[in-house]
């Protein structure tokens, strides 16, 4: 069946989901055993559970059994992803302010400074593997800047999260070896916390978080897996968003070349490639009661999955919801970022990122095309990340 398949990260169905997303919406809420978990797939359902926050608990939301608070784990874990109310919303807090429009814009000249170069680094080149050359470089080079961390320690911090994000979605990840990477990573942060606590206030991540050390007392093992947790947030998801992007623009050149001509709707194309190829797939809850979803009981301590891209694709959200249109009277009208108090809180940087690189790939390159067969793009084995592993393609300048 192709609900096993996806449950199983068989290569076809990581690399075309959407059948068997098409199957579990017209089945309703079901429970997978291969995934363990009552699979919600409508755009209604999704938006019901994630509203329902003391229902529904995050505490297992990236999908492994809730952790023990007083285990050696739980000192590593996400720190905002993982946590339930009132908790979630008092850590937000402490760092919502580095997020807002205003203090990221003035991030974007030092965005499309990164982004000019990794394109200069290619110019001239016919083929290029797309995510090694630019999608994997370009986010975590960006995140650090704009966290506050040195620009040499970005190699390590950028292995650091993707073995980290590896375990996310991997039945076989031992949290052993989330442990070892944590506290390896806990290490190479420490020096930059400090100078940061012991500095004045810039406009970083890494300052405002010294500054809830001061003023909110927050402890230093959980500033460490916070700024963990936003690295790889904001790393990784928009590695997989940028390579997801262009294989879309690849397959088809009159997009790219409408979007050349009519930069107003590159705003629109980003929303569209949210919608349709969600960075991020799902995320998990655990039901704190009996609950009823879909007209579906669920008894109290289930596993639930929420598939955003699945509900991302339901008729019941959008008018031809496979399409890509440029012209959606409200293309943010989807769940990429989820909903509710853990929506993301790193979309605005992560819109900003796509549209500067978008801007200055579509800029520089006159013709962006598939090196190989759409088959042979080898996705993620994951069922929460999906992006494309490598991705070669043919370069006219």
């Amino acid at each position: 069946m192709l609900i096993d398949a996806a449950a199983k990260l068989e290569p076809e169905a990581l690399r075309c989901p959407f059948p068997a997303y098409a199957e579990l919406r017209e089945r309703g809420v079901t429970f997978v055993e291969a995934a363990n978990a009552y699979l919600v797939t409508r755009a209604e359902d999704i938006d019901a559970v994630l509203r329902d926050h003391e229902t529904f608990s995050s505490r297992n939301a990236i999908g492994a059994p809730p952790i023990p608070p007083e285990s050696e784990l739980a000192k590593h874990v996400p720190f905002l992803l993982l946590s339930d109310e009132p908790a979630h919303s008092e850590r937000r807090k402490l760092v919502q302010r580095a997020f807002t429009p205003s203090r990221l814009a003035k991030f974007e000249p030092r965005i499309r400074e990164l982004c000019t170069r990794l394109v200069e680094g290619i110019r001239g080149r016919t083929e290029v593997d797309f995510m090694a050359e630019f999608a994997v470089p370009l986010p975590i080079a960006v995140i650090t800047t704009v966290l506050g961390v040195p620009d040499e320690e970005t190699a390590s911090f950028r292995r650091l999260s993707e073995e980290l994000a590896s375990t996310v979605g991997n039945h076989a990840a031992d949290p052993a070896d989330i442990v070892r990477i944590a506290k390896e990573f806990a290490a190479l942060l420490a020096p930059s916390l400090e100078a940061a606590a012991a500095a004045e206030e810039e406009d970083t991540i890494l300052h405002t978080i010294a500054a809830a050390e001061r003023t909110a007392g927050l402890p230093r093992h959980d500033s460490t897996r916070f700024v963990m947790e936003l690295l790889i947030a904001g790393n990784v998801t928009t590695t997989d968003h940028l390579g997801n992007s262009m294989v879309l623009l690849a397959g088809d050149p009159e997009l790219a070349d409408r979007l050349r001509t009519d930069p107003s709707r590159l705003s629109y194309f980003i929303e569209e490639s949210l919608r349709l190829e969600s960075p991020i797939q799902g995320l998990f809850r655990m039901t704190t009661r009996d609950a009823e979803v879909g007209g579906v009981a669920i008894p109290a301590g289930s596993r639930v999955q929420v598939m955003y891209g699945s509900g991302n694709r339901d008729a019941a959200l959008v008018e031809r919801p496979d399409e890509l249109d440029l012209a959606r009277r409200s293309p943010s009208a989807h769940l990429a970022f989820g909903k509710g108090v853990h929506s993301c809180l790193g979309n605005i940087l992560a819109r900003l990122e796509s549209r500067v690189a978008l801007e200055t790939l579509l800029g520089s390159i006159s013709r962006i095309e598939l090196a190989v067969g759409p088959d042979a793009v080898d996705y993620l084995p994951s069922f929460v990340n999906r992006g494309p592993q490598a991705l070669p393609l043919r370069l006219t300048w």
